[in-house]
């Protein structure tokens, strides 16, 4: 099997932009930065939105 070049992103970092993208995206729907950032709060602690 050849040399295979590690991917740079982690699953981490990747985790953290798509946390980001559907914090802006409420924010963009009119939900203030303290709404979203509770709304984003549930999805991480694993509550429904």
């Amino acid at each position: 099997m050849p040399d295979e070049i590690p991917d740079p992103i982690t699953e981490l970092a990747a985790a953290a932009v798509q946390q980001h993208e559907l914090y802006q995206a409420w924010i963009d729907a009119g939900f203030t930065r303290t709404e979203a950032l509770e709304l984003l709060k549930t999805v991480i602690l694993g509550g429904t939105t």
